[in-house]
């Protein structure tokens, strides 16, 4: 059983040495601790106001700190809550987390702070996780969706009107049933045609999840071509930085090297691959296996050619095996271009070591990553794997619903699915939900949120 009467206690910055550590302490006995460490005892906390002083330990003095004071309910958590702004390091901060206890609070539990603000109503459950999406996002488009949502109930806004016309729906049926010598039964054709609009709404939901599935996910570009021409090259041009070892000698990298790089609000996992070629030695062909395995777990593949040396056999035999559509061709070494030497009109002609091309390079990946986003439905809702799992339930009950209207049967029975959908609603808003779904949700956090 989830209880709140406890005082919880933690570090809310994360570990090892810094200029400033945070302690976080909420509950009905935070501000008494901190009068019990606080070295100025003539002090009556008031809220939102910052205090100096010094955090002592019968008498020891531990730390120079600066002390936050809140007052329930206008807190994150909606309890009184004070923060401890002490020097950074793992043993000042734990010493003062280890006073706090001794002094009456427990160590929290992961992502308990934001448990207890949904449990006292300063955020609905999708507010909670899109903290969680915040702490952990890679993506600056999944740091503005999240932010939209924690301060406009963005989700929530739209699942509550869900559940409103459901509700309404609901009502004209069970008065009907309830009342029939007052109440006229509705037109099943109308009860229909409001029951398919419902069924737009959280099929317009599922499509935004779909369409910002890349938002919350990323993307994978493969780098993929032959041996020595430019992947690690290209891969060090993209991050700006050098990261694969770069040399005249083929075969150079012989693994996968990852690394993520922001591209238009989009979290791209960039992947340097060995280079493929028919080889004999043992470890080369492990590297070379690799790489056709990131091809394949790739949205986008860039395909590189050595100019100098054209296109070869073994490089159609590559790209054959290769999507055309998520496959984008580039000619390095422009520079080393013969005279006459066939040119493609469909590829993209660059010299990575002189940077020059390289725009046509970022356009084309931005123009792959607009593709996956597909047609906009005017919604740009990023949903987790929990909200959509609970949108495909609300989704089957109303084709049984609709089913039912279109039948002969009672229209009590179609009250059941309804009913459904509604509790589902409510599950994915957190109104009704197990301790199991909210251990399972904030147990991602990390202590200290």
């Amino acid at each position: 059983m989830i209880s709140t009467d406890s005082t919880i206690a933690a570090i809310a910055t994360a570990r090892g040495q810094g200029s400033v550590a945070v302690l976080r302490i909420s509950g009905k006995e935070a501000w008494s601790i901190a009068y019990e460490l606080f070295s100025k005892k003539n002090l009556k906390f008031q809220h939102g106001r910052f205090y100096h002083g010094w955090i002592a330990d019968e008498g020891d003095i531990i730390d120079e700190v600066l002390l936050l004071s809140f007052k329930g309910p206008h807190s994150y958590t909606g309890e009184d809550v004070i923060e401890i702004h002490c020097h950074g390091g793992d043993v000042i901060s734990h010493k003062i987390l280890n006073l706090c206890v001794k002094n009456g609070a427990r160590v929290a539990m992961p992502g308990e702070f934001t448990m207890r603000a949904y449990l006292n109503g300063k955020m609905d459950l999708t507010q909670a996780e899109s903290v969680m999406d915040l702490i952990s996002s890679r993506s600056e488009r999944l740091i503005s969706q999240a932010s939209n949502n924690l301060k406009n109930r963005s989700l929530g806004k739209y699942i509550d009107d869900m559940s409103q016309g459901l509700l309404t729906l609901q009502a004209q049926i069970v008065a009907s049933i309830d009342f029939p010598d007052e109440v006229e039964e509705p037109d099943r054709q109308v009860l229909a045609h409001q029951l398919e609009e419902c069924l737009s709404g959280i099929s317009r939901l599922k499509e935004s999840a779909q369409r910002n599935r890349m938002v919350r996910e990323g993307l994978k570009v493969a780098l993929l071509g032959m041996p020595n021409s430019g992947k690690s090259s290209l891969f060090n041009a993209l991050l700006a930085r050098d990261r694969s070892i770069v040399t005249d000698q083929a075969g150079t990298t012989r693994d996968v090297v990852t690394e993520v790089l922001d591209i238009d609000g989009i979290a791209i996992t960039l992947i340097d691959t060995a280079g493929i070629r028919e080889t004999h030695h043992s470890i080369e062909m492990m590297g070379i296996q690799r790489s056709w395995q990131a091809a394949s777990e790739a949205q986008i593949v860039i395909y590189l050619i050595d100019c100098s040396v054209g296109l070869l056999r073994y490089d159609m035999q590559i790209l054959s095996k290769l999507e055309a559509s998520n496959t984008i061709v580039v000619g390095n070494k422009k520079d080393l271009l013969r005279p006459g030497q066939k040119t493609f009109p469909n590829w993209i002609y660059v010299s990575v070591k002189s940077r020059e091309g390289m725009d046509e390079i970022y356009a084309a990946l931005q123009e792959k990553i607009r593709a996956f986003s597909h047609e906009d439905t005017g919604l740009t809702l990023s949903l987790n794997q929990r909200q959509i799992k609970c949108c495909i339930e609300v989704e089957e009950c109303l084709k049984q619903a609709q089913a039912a209207i279109q039948s002969t049967l009672p229209l009590d029975v179609v009250t059941m699915p309804m009913t459904e959908a509604l509790r589902k609603l409510d599950e994915l808003m957190g109104r009704d939900t197990t301790e199991e779904v909210l251990t399972s949700v904030f147990q991602q956090f990390c202590v200290g949120k």
